[in-house]
């Protein structure tokens, strides 16, 4: 029984695979404590080797005619066949008693071969124990023994049967729910929840509510928490759970009074880890993958002082917003100098810069703004600072991105006198504006910085220092370190090229 199967490995590798795909899985501990398992080398070195090990046993169990070792042996054996033999089932249990019925769609494509072919295992495992038992009858301490572990076995297989039978947790899942009106008397307790009449802002229809005009305040302009006064914010919620797609897709249609239960429930475990059981089942039911902002930015009207504990943003109203983000703008600025004092300008300006995906900036036309233009000709060498030029725009690349970098803008009336002492990379371009109108612009601007166009119409030459960018990579700061300095001023030609050291 043992070598039989190595006539599996005969047929086609079809034969013996299986491709499936779920929608949703929940997060099943057992299932992915397996997966690990099955692809370490460790599993297949050393428990994959029944073919071999059960003929080696049953020959030295021939020639030493059963004696005591042969049997301490065999027993040994046996234990190593029924080890992995017994492990899925025993997952299977785990993942059913603790997580739910759920993690049977996980395990139930492969569960038919995989089960019997441990059966088959088992077998074979049982039949050696039988060969090797001594003659003669059992002690009562074994009789004893093999009654407790035969009673215990049972148990286990009642336990799990219980546990299977239940069925799967349809509650609160929105698939087979009757769409009825429900009131809400102004108490948060449920049970004061008449099921014969309707909450003043909801039907229970997703689509509806989320269409109502006094959900716009929060669905399209997105009004925050700490604008919104006390009596709205459980209009609130309901606007934000009910806009498609944002929410939780298993609770959107839910009638008010079970979308308001299941969301205190959620409630009561914001920002558990969501591999806790009772966290998956919650999250699970309600389809949602893990606390992400949208699910978050529905609950802080239900429970703002949970949700706080994990995005204290999301209590804020829109001016704190603002007043903090001016603070910690100003203070990024204040670790930016001006790297050319001596250079006077007409105009300038120093700030941190935000760069976002992908990192650069922008000079451009004002006017021409985001308009397509037919890119200039650029060559490999200028990819580390230059990333595109066209006739009305230059972009800047730079070394870090989703941070900050030390930029000081610097507008004159005249070229001025190349100064490389202290940079690592300078180069100088050209470009237009029609509109008499040249700014700097990135994904946020930071301080206001000056128009760069200080003749009005007409071309001008645009001149970029960048140093520390290697640095700024390699060490990363909660400050800038990467540093640039433009320096703008009237010029006709359009040639791009390097300074000279």
């Amino acid at each position: 029984m043992a070598v039989l199967p190595l006539g599996l490995s005969l047929l086609p590798e079809s034969m013996l695979t299986i491709s499936y795909g779920l929608d949703n899985p929940p997060t099943c501990p057992g299932s992915d404590f397996q997966t690990e398992l099955y692809l370490s080398s460790v599993w297949t070195s050393l428990l994959e080797w029944n073919f071999v090990v059960v003929p080696l046993v049953f020959a030295l169990w021939l020639i030493t005619r059963g004696r005591r070792p042969s049997r301490v042996v065999a027993r040994v054996v046996a234990a190593y066949v029924l080890l992995p033999a017994l492990l899925e089932p025993a997952l299977i249990a785990y993942d059913l008693s603790t997580v739910g019925a759920r993690c049977w769609e996980v395990w139930e494509p492969t569960a038919g071969w995989n089960l019997g072919m441990n059966t088959y295992q088992m077998t074979y495992a049982v039949l050696i124990l039988l060969a090797v038992r001594p003659a003669g009858p059992a002690s009562p301490f074994r009789i004893r023994l093999r009654r407790t572990g035969w009673a215990a076995v049972l148990c286990c297989l009642l336990f799990g049967l219980i546990r299977v039978d239940q069925g799967p947790d349809e509650r609160f899942t929105g698939a087979d729910v009757v769409m009825r009106p429900i009131v809400y008397s102004g108490n948060h307790d449920l049970g004061a929840l008449a099921p014969d009449t309707e909450l003043p802002w909801g039907t229970g229809d997703g689509d509806e509510a989320a269409r109502e005009p006094e959900c716009d305040q929060w669905t399209v302009i997105h009004r925050s928490y700490g604008d919104t006064a006390p009596a709205d914010r459980e209009r609130a919620f309901f606007c934000q759970a009910r806009e498609a797609g944002g929410y939780a897709p298993r609770l959107v249609r839910l009638p008010d009074r079970e979308l308001l239960a299941y969301s205190r429930a959620l409630c009561g475990v914001v920002g558990r880890p969501s591999t806790e059981p009772r966290v998956r089942k919650l999250l699970d039911q309600a389809g949602a993958y893990d606390w992400s902002y949208d699910l978050m930015s529905a609950l802080v009207f239900l429970c703002p002082d949970a949700v706080a504990h994990e995005r204290p943003e999301l209590v804020l109203s829109e001016a704190e917003v603002q007043r903090r983000g001016e603070q910690y703008q100003a203070k990024m600025t204040s670790r930016c100098a001006d790297p050319a004092r001596r250079l006077r300008a007409v105009r300038q300006g120093t700030t941190a810069l935000f760069v976002g995906e992908g990192g650069g900036y922008v000079i451009e036309d004002g006017d021409l703004e985001g308009d397509e233009e037919a890119s200039r000709a650029l060559g490999k060498a200028y990819d580390g600072i230059l990333w595109e030029l066209t006739a009305h725009r230059v972009a800047v690349a730079t070394a870090v991105e989703n941070d900050h970098v030390c930029l000081t803008v610097k507008v004159l009336r005249h070229a001025p006198r190349v100064r490389l002492k202290g940079w690592e990379t300078a180069v100088e371009t050209g470009v237009g504006s029609p509109s008499g109108k040249l700014s700097l612009t990135s994904w946020e601007e930071g301080e206001a910085l000056p128009d760069l166009a200080v003749s009005g119409q007409g071309h001008y030459r645009v001149r970029v220092y960048a140093r520390n960018q290697q640095e700024a990579v390699m060490n990363p700061s909660d400050v800038p370190v990467e540093e640039h300095l433009v320096v703008v001023y009237p010029g006709r030609s359009k040639r791009t090229f390097f300074l000279p050291r």
